[in-house]
């Protein structure tokens, strides 16, 4: 079910809000750059693909169901390594560690805006009219 207009409206206040009190998280939820690809990945993953083909043509050729089985799974992986990117890359994104704060309610400073106020009270009142499972 989608959005009504006036619910949008809120969404976006509530999301530039949140990226105006913490800079980091914006940053975290900014759209990266899509990874280069390794030509030399791609020629080796292509390569294992190429040779996996001809063991398997020359499996079918011989009565080897098992030498069918590992020249697949060659193939397989050749792909899977042509497609994906270098494993270590994911972990050099985030040197701060994972996830935040989890359910804990960020220290109120000063500065709390009147809106973040009336979502906050508003989400409190639901929370307390809501049926205990």
């Amino acid at each position: 079910m989608p959005l009504s207009e006036h619910e949008q409206k809120m969404l976006d206040e509530m999301e530039r809000q949140l990226f105006a009190d913490d800079p980091r998280l914006a940053k975290a939820f900014a759209p990266k750059a899509p990874p280069r690809r390794n030509g030399r990945r791609i020629i080796i993953g292509l390569g294992a693909v190429v040779v996996g083909l001809g063991v398997l043509v020359l499996a079918v050729s011989l009565p080897a169901v098992w030498l069918g089985v590992i020249a697949f799974i060659g193939m397989l992986a050749g792909a899977v390594y042509a497609v994906t990117g270098p494993s270590g890359s994911a972990g050099e994104d985030n040197p701060g560690g994972g996830g935040g704060g989890g359910g804990t309610k960020p220290s109120t400073s000063g500065g709390d805006s009147a809106f973040m106020r009336k979502m906050e009270e508003r989400w409190e009142k639901r929370a307390g009219d809501a049926p205990r499972l």
